[in-house]
């Protein structure tokens, strides 16, 4: 399985490897060999350099490149750091003359190795360096940055104004901030150049099909419906019918391996829910004015026999009779729980009381229901998506799924990144589909934290699948629902 880390932990690990015995020029030059390996080496090629050891893996590349390829070097500042000096004077000590100040760049050129920000950078870049990135975007040369594109915050993927590149030669590993946010959009094919370092310290997972696998192994012949669980979806309301769906939710449980899945909705709309249940049985529940209602003896009933509870897709707005119901199962039931959408909004901040409950819960965030959940700003959420799931995970002893273009798992200790995700899912009914997935999963016994992994991965995948036929802007909540389950039996 791959792995991603953080820029404080490959920092970490380059200081050890250094103190270890290994000079940091060795690093330098082990790195741009990385990248010169991985690079296109036909044609005109521009390096542009930064003043930081980034720009010193310009430099030692340069000198791989230049008895090779049609090679020239742009320096963005005449100051550079002490190992970046090292490789541009061995560079120019060679009778190499082809170094240049930024400001004769024509970005006229097949290839552009981006060199000028390294992992250490945050924030938006000052203009000069600014427009440098623009350039570079609109030269329509090929791109490959090292390590990281020079804009994007190596920890939390953000951008103001960032490289667009073709390829990332990633020095080592992988950088969480190439998976999260703006990352996707800014590294293009990512390739890890291993110049033997060793990681020390915490792994991030990047969930691939060698973790799915085991969680769909093939059943035994003797098994009846009862062998692989009970899933319960609560959910709907006058407010927000959305029958249909609520109904896909509950395929999507069963899809996942559930042997039986029950909708529980208003009483007063089981007609109209009736009409879209197939597959599930109907369970009519307490109400009052179209919205669920609190009461222990119909909560009771629904969940005898349950082995996992999903609760939020479209209760509507009586928070408190909302909160009233998921506290009575997480707080009654020993069973696994899946909070989403108004069962989050039940409780904002107060979400920390679900620390001493029965129940086994995982919490299904997006960055702005997150932000309601822990008073912080989406902002400050989506600067550090790892450390804000996770802070929200010890804070409530739950498992945590915080919603993105890559989606962040964490149990507090573990963090697992599902790397997969399309803008495909971008779609009403989306969330829907997921969170049944991944009660469906739950129900037969897999644990929450696995369950929440492989159910963001298979939506992601089941969506791809999907995009094949209708492009990703066609893909509809139903799409995924009946991809997900062939796209398990394939892995």
């Amino acid at each position: 399985m791959e792995y991603a880390v953080s820029c404080k932990v490959m920092a970490e690990s380059d200081r050890a490897c250094i103190a270890g015995g290994v000079p940091s020029v060795e690093l330098m030059a082990r790195a741009a060999k990385g990248i010169f390996d991985n690079i296109d080496k036909s044609g005109k090629i521009y390096v542009v350099c930064g003043k930081g050891n980034n720009g010193g893996d310009g430099f030692a590349l340069a000198c791989l490149l230049k008895d090779v390829c049609d090679i020239s070097v742009f320096c963005i500042s005449d100051r550079v750091s002490d190992d970046a000096e090292f490789y541009k004077k061995k560079l120019t000590d060679s009778g190499f003359r082809g170094i240049y100040p930024i400001s004769e760049c024509d970005y006229d050129c097949d290839l552009i190795v981006d060199c000028i920000f390294g992992t250490g950078f945050s924030g938006a870049p000052k203009r000069e360096y600014a427009e440098v990135i623009e350039r570079i975007n609109s030269s329509g040369a090929k791109v490959v940055s090292a390590d990281i594109p020079s804009g994007l915050d190596g920890t939390g993927g953000r951008a103001v104004v960032a490289v667009k590149a073709d390829k990332t030669v990633a020095i080592q590993a992988i950088k969480s901030g190439l998976l999260l946010g703006d990352g996707k959009d800014c590294c293009g094919e990512i390739v890890v150049a291993d110049i033997g370092i060793e990681i020390i310290g915490e792994k991030y997972a990047v969930i691939d099909d060698g973790f799915i696998k085991p969680l769909f192994a093939p059943r035994k012949n003797n098994c009846n419906k009862g062998s692989f669980g009970k899933s319960l979806i609560i959910g709907g309301s006058a407010e927000f019918p959305g029958a249909p769906k609520l109904a896909e939710s509950g395929r999507a449980a069963l899809r996942a391996g559930a042997g039986l899945n029950t909708l529980c909705v208003p009483y007063s709309l089981a007609g109209a829910y009736a009409e879209c249940v197939v597959e599930s049985t109907l369970f009519p529940m307490a109400d009052k004015d179209g919205r669920l209602a609190f009461d222990r003896g119909s909560l009771d009933r629904a969940m005898k026999g349950a082995t996992s509870v999903a609760i939020g897709p479209g209760m509507g707005g009586d928070k408190e009779e909302n909160k009233k119901i998921c506290d009575y199962i997480a707080n009654n039931f020993d069973c696994d729980c899946i909070f989403d959408a108004d069962a989050l909004n039940a409780y904002g901040e107060r979400i920390t009381e679900l620390k001493d409950k029965r129940a086994r819960v995982l919490l299904t965030p997006h960055p702005k229901e997150a932000s309601r959940l822990t008073g912080r700003s989406v902002e400050e959420i989506l600067s550090d998506p790892i450390a804000a799931a996770r802070k929200l995970a010890k804070d409530t002893a739950c498992v945590v799924l915080l919603k993105g273009a890559t989606t962040v798992v964490t149990d507090g200790d573990r963090v697992a990144l599902v790397a997969n995700g399309t803008p495909a899912l971008a779609k009403g009914g989306s969330g829907d589909v997921l969170t049944g997935t991944i009660c469906g999963m739950a129900a037969r016994g897999v644990p929450l934290f696995e369950s929440a992994c492989a159910g963001a991965y298979l939506c992601a995948a089941a969506a791809k699948a999907a995009e094949k036929e209708y492009g990703d802007f066609g893909v509809l909540a139903s799409d995924v629902c009946k991809a997900a389950k062939r796209i398990a039996d394939a892995i």
